[in-house]
């Protein structure tokens, strides 16, 4: 049970890190288009 929830935990740390640099990107491609 314990190693289900560690893996859970691994799986939520990834997806919003990976969220987060997604966003961060976006942003710096959205701030570097526009004039």
């Amino acid at each position: 049970m314990r190693t289900t929830i560690k893996q859970v935990g691994w799986l939520i740390l990834i997806w919003v890190a990976s969220v987060a640099t997604l966003g961060v990107v976006g942003f710096a491609i959205r701030a570097l288009l526009k004039p």
